[in-house]
């Protein structure tokens, strides 16, 4: 695990939303400097930024069983259920518990990207007290029940805010399910859309060059912040513990 505190982390009286990021927070790692760059100008609300390191990747990102990709390689386990269960009530109180953060849901986001997204948009689902920004950077739309689990199931929470991305080419060169991956992002973002979700709560974007590649996921990473947080977000009052600004290996 990786934590990021803010250039006026250990000030009096500050404490900060946190985004809690998917595979080991690597679209901070490759985008530190512009964030520092965001914080710094004002441009972007300060933030705590948690990335999360998977043990299991298609097991503790997959919210329900589905055959594999590829013939003979193993199918996907379904443990998303578990992982976000510790993520909302065993991480996020440690977090809580030691840094100066804005523990409600209007100031906590999940983000991820491709399977990662995928259990972001999960964890707003399953526990939309604990998440209610959900950042989803070429979420695999394309798994197998995603969209009729979405038309059957609605996101609660009025000050919901969500950010979707997908790259034009994503899955173009595909044979198996993948090659769905852009009309199934469309579909998810029609259906939230028809359940209440404006354009004041929910911004979709894409790239007409965009591949399945974390290049593309860290390029969109500081616009899902800005949108998530970029709008009456920030600091608050409170008290901090006194830790300095950084990247922290946990």
């Amino acid at each position: 695990m990786v934590v990021y505190t803010p250039p006026s982390y250990g000030l009096p009286g500050r404490r900060y939303p946190v985004a809690y990021l998917q595979d080991d927070g690597d679209v901070m790692m490759d985008t530190f400097n512009y964030l520092e760059h965001l914080f710094l100008s004002q441009q972007l609300p300060e933030l705590i930024l948690v990335g999360v390191c998977p043990q299991d990747r298609s097991h503790e990102y997959t919210p329900w069983p589905a055959p594999s990709l590829r013939p003979g390689a193993p199918g996907f386990s379904g443990g998303g259920a578990d992982y976000v269960k510790e993520l909302a009530l065993t991480l996020k109180p440690a977090i809580d518990g030691r840094y100066a953060t804005l523990p409600e849901a209007e100031h906590t986001a999940v983000i991820g990207g491709s399977l990662g997204g995928l259990i972001a948009l999960y964890a707003g689902y399953l526990y939309p007290e604990v998440f209610s920004r959900q950042g989803l950077l070429s979420a695999s739309f394309w798994y197998e029940g995603i969209l009729e689990y979405m038309d059957s199931h609605t996101l609660q929470g009025h000050d919901r805010r969500l950010y979707m991305y997908v790259g034009e080419l994503e899955g173009c060169y595909k044979s198996n399910v993948q090659k769905e991956m852009v009309p199934n992002t469309r579909k998810a973002h029609a259906l939230l859309q028809q359940q209440g979700f404006g354009e004041q709560r929910l911004r979709f974007e894409t790239h007409p060059d965009g591949t399945h590649d974390t290049l593309f996921f860290s390029m969109h990473f500081p616009q899902a912040l800005k949108w998530l947080f970029g709008h009456g977000g920030g600091a608050a009052s409170g008290t901090a513990d006194g830790i300095t600004s950084g990247v922290r290996n946990q």
